[in-house]
């Protein structure tokens, strides 16, 4: 077994635990996902992964994401945010676009592509959510979830866009994250206390 794929298989173990302490602040209440961010996640994860498969590759992280992002996408229907707004269709409608072209040109790196767009763009709801209230999110998962995709962008078999682009974009869409949770709400306190 090559470093590389025991990266992969590393990746995958740290995305699936980054999901236990999520689900579990899910249904105590602590989180609150939005249910456009994780659904177009869920549809992405299955694109790009059927996409892989296509190309005859895959991730443990990309794996592992498909799995989370269904089970979040189904908890977040009875304890996430409530309503869509404009935003969220419009995530929504970017990834039925990509499961439309793919089927049409017959090409799985337009698929992967058009998922990956959608799913940076879908992350926009959660970023705008844990500025405005951090305590939406667990802190811990969004490390982990962090953690993993580097692991992934560490082991890219190969820089082929089927390959390499997935963990990319995974590491920053999640990167934003640790900012909104750990480093903006400490500077918004510092602003407090010196005005």
């Amino acid at each position: 077994m090559t470093t590389k794929v025991v990266l992969s298989i590393l990746s995958g173990l740290v995305f699936v635990y980054a999901f236990f302490p999520y689900i579990k602040a899910i249904v105590r209440r602590q989180a609150s996902p939005r249910k456009a961010t994780w659904l177009v996640w869920a549809l992405g994860d299955i694109i790009i992964l059927v996409g892989m498969l296509a190309k005859s590759t895959t991730s443990g992280l990309i794996i592992a994401a498909t799995l989370g992002a269904i089970t979040v996408f189904l908890l977040s229907l009875k304890y996430g945010e409530p309503g869509w707004n404009r935003r969220d269709k419009v995530c929504i409608t970017l990834s039925l676009i990509a499961i439309a072209l793919w089927v049409y040109f017959g090409e799985s790196n337009i698929g992967i592509a058009l998922s990956l767009v959608a799913l940076a763009i879908a992350a926009w709801p959660t970023y705008v959510s844990a500025w405005e209230n951090p305590a939406n999110e667990d802190r811990r998962a969004w490390i982990a979830f962090n953690a993993s995709s580097m692991l992934s962008v560490l082991a890219i078999p190969q820089l082929v866009f089927a390959d390499a682009a997935p963990p990319i974009v995974f590491a920053a869409v999640d990167a934003p994250m640790l900012f909104l949770l750990f480093v903006r709400p400490h500077l918004q306190k510092r602003a407090l206390q010196t005005s």
